[in-house]
């Protein structure tokens, strides 16, 4: 059994995930974990499947077919998760300013915190309809001291002028 990572993306149209789970199906694949989203005018997929050895290299030719797409297979191993590695979210808010990815990222890094998922997005603040920028990220560490991330986040928090919650 092979584990793999379809990278997908291209212009944003009907059909795209239909194609591409016909193609994973037809050639006995199963979509254990995915990640679909719309990027400004692109569509772009991330999708973890298992799949037969033998039927890996003829899924790849099909996947790669697709007209209009970017396809990267990447085969991997499956994931389990530990759950004795502690994990928290934090969640940031505030102005939509330039590095603010960066230097949470960069924080968390420095402090060997492993970021296991991360989402961005801006939004129009409730009353005065500025620009808002969001984060929501799930990290973990073998040895996470919960509150000593939130007063770490909360220094990066005031430097940046956001707003920065640890759950």
């Amino acid at each position: 059994m092979d584990h793999i990572i379809i990278s997908a993306f291209g212009s944003d149209r009907p059909g795209i995930v239909s194609h591409l789970t016909g193609a994973i199906t037809s050639h006995g694949g199963n979509i254990e974990e995915s990640r679909m989203v719309k990027l400004g005018t692109d569509f772009t997929t991330m999708i973890f499947v298992s799949v037969s050895t033998e039927w890996t290299e003829s899924l790849t030719v099909a996947l790669n077919g697709i007209q209009d797409l970017q396809i990267t297979v990447q085969k991997t191993s499956p994931f389990s998760i530990d759950a004795t590695i502690p994990q928290c979210e934090i969640h940031l808010s505030g102005a939509d300013n330039e590095g603010l990815v960066h230097k949470v990222a960069e924080r968390l890094a420095e402090k060997g915190i492993n970021i296991e998922e991360m989402e961005t997005g801006t939004e129009n603040a409730p009353i005065s309809g500025t620009i808002l920028f969001t984060m929501t990220a799930r990290v973990s560490h073998p040895e996470l001291d919960t509150p000593r991330l939130e007063n770490d986040m909360n220094e990066l928090a005031d430097k940046l002028g956001v707003r920065i919650t640890i759950n």
